[in-house]
């Protein structure tokens, strides 16, 4: 289903810049407004169908989960006795990274950490929104709905396009 709101866009974007067709048609205002609707409510479509698939992935573990407005889903399920994480810290986490069908994808682990700054890196915006959630030490879980991991495109390797993405975190250490 995913595949098909990249057709649908594609196709569209394909419409909207043909110039070599035989019957020349103006685009109007009026088809690029319809356009961008339906493009708008079939990704309210997806976003839906995602949040829902997360709901049964959190049901299915048992996980008793906190969700922030954004829609990020967190379980401290060990705290830290260390300072809160801010904007501006430089943290290090070790982590597990898995795809919401348990497909494993990357990990670190305490003995060599992952260095962020947080609010500056060029990482997920769901980990910088957990990570000013936890305190060092702490241990979590985080689901991040593909808009807050790595959206339409994925990470061009083991992470696919519209992918949740569930981290199992350590704050190892700030600065």
């Amino acid at each position: 289903m995913r595949n098909s709101v990249w057709l649908f866009f594609a196709c569209s974007l394909l419409l909207i810049s043909c110039n070599g067709c035989s019957d020349k048609k103006e685009i109007t205002n009026a088809d690029v407004d319809r356009i961008q609707k339906e493009l708008v409510q079939e990704n309210k479509k997806m976003h839906a169908r995602e949040m829902q698939e997360i709901k049964a992935f959190i049901a299915k573990k048992e996980w008793p989960m906190n969700e922030s407005t954004t829609g990020l889903q967190y379980w401290i399920y060990e705290n830290g006795t260390g300072k809160a994480i801010k904007s501006d810290d430089i943290v290090y986490i070790s982590y597990d990274i898995t795809l919401i069908d348990d497909s494993p994808c990357y990990s670190t682990s305490d003995a060599q950490p992952k260095r962020i700054h947080v609010g500056y890196d060029n990482v997920e915006s769901g980990l910088h929104e957990a990570l000013q959630l936890l305190h060092v030490g702490d241990r979590a879980r985080l689901v991040l709905p593909s808009h807050l991991a790595f959206g339409f495109t994925g990470d061009s390797g083991k992470i696919p396009q519209n992918a949740t993405v569930i981290y199992n975190v350590h704050v190892v250490g700030a600065e």
